[in-house]
């Protein structure tokens, strides 16, 4: 895990007049598991946006297996990269949202196959043969012909993680992949992420379910209003928060850890 496949220095990003990123410094190394965690507003969304560059960045740089994402730099100038350069860098980075965001008129097989066509030219058969081996890793081999209206949350999600994963990204965004599901369907994303965690996939997770966190994290960073407060192991973090703000933010979860 020595060589970063994420590094983000000096990150900012405004929405008007409100600041939302301040300064973030993160290095996430190659097989690394990084979780963010904070309250909501903190910048965590934001800051995943930025690495997918579905917000555009005001300072700083951002880079992705040593490339320079979103931007070209020149004579101290910065320049938005054309569009097309911008979908060939996304193709490197998988995200998964909150909401599923599959296609209604497609089959889950067929939500898999689009990309796969569209932005790596593969054919059709080369398309549904990753696309099957991906939702057979995923727990919904049976599931190829079901459209999303007829799939649970949970399967709607691992749909959607396996649609990003049959890219092959070089890194994983997670935005708070269950915070949309029942309770009861929290745990099958759980196991999809773990599994993912243990080949070595690299991942950066916005997460609020703790016991998540501690079990898979290599690391945890938390934030709060726009900036990077605290880092460490899952242990160090959770175990013993040396910020106030930490404490506080920790006290919601109290008894989960014992």
């Amino acid at each position: 895990m020595d060589t970063p496949i994420l590094q983000a220095a000096g990150v900012h990003k405004r929405f008007g007049t409100l600041e939302v990123l301040r300064g973030i410094d993160l290095t996430v190394r190659r097989g690394e598991v990084v979780a963010l965690i904070g309250a909501s507003g903190s910048g965590k969304t934001t800051l995943l946006r930025c690495i997918n560059l579905l917000e555009e960045y005001d300072h700083g740089q951002i880079f992705v297996d040593g490339e320079l994402i979103g931007y070209r730099e020149q004579d101290g100038r910065r320049t938005l990269l054309p569009e097309r350069v911008i979908a060939r860098q996304r193709a490197h980075i998988g995200m998964v949202f909150q909401s599923f965001n599959l296609f209604p008129h497609m089959t889950a097989e067929g939500n898999i196959v689009l990309g796969l066509m569209r932005v790596q030219g593969k054919s059709r058969r080369e398309a549904t043969d990753t696309a099957r081996g991906w939702l057979d890793r995923v727990g919904l081999l049976d599931k190829v012909a079901a459209y999303p209206y007829q799939l649970s949350g949970g399967q709607q999600q691992r749909v959607a993680i396996a649609r990003a994963l049959a890219m092959e990204p070089k890194l994983m965004l997670f935005d708070e992949v269950t915070s949309a599901l029942d309770p009861e369907l929290v745990g099958e994303v759980l196991l999809v992420m773990q599994d993912l965690a243990r080949t070595g996939m690299t991942m950066l997770v916005v997460s609020h379910e703790m016991l998540f966190v501690r079990e898979v994290a290599h690391r945890v960073v938390f934030m709060d209003g726009g900036r990077l407060i605290e880092e460490g192991s899952p242990h160090e973090l959770l175990m013993n928060p040396r910020s106030e703000r930490l404490k506080s933010f920790l006290m919601r979860f109290q008894g989960v850890f014992r």
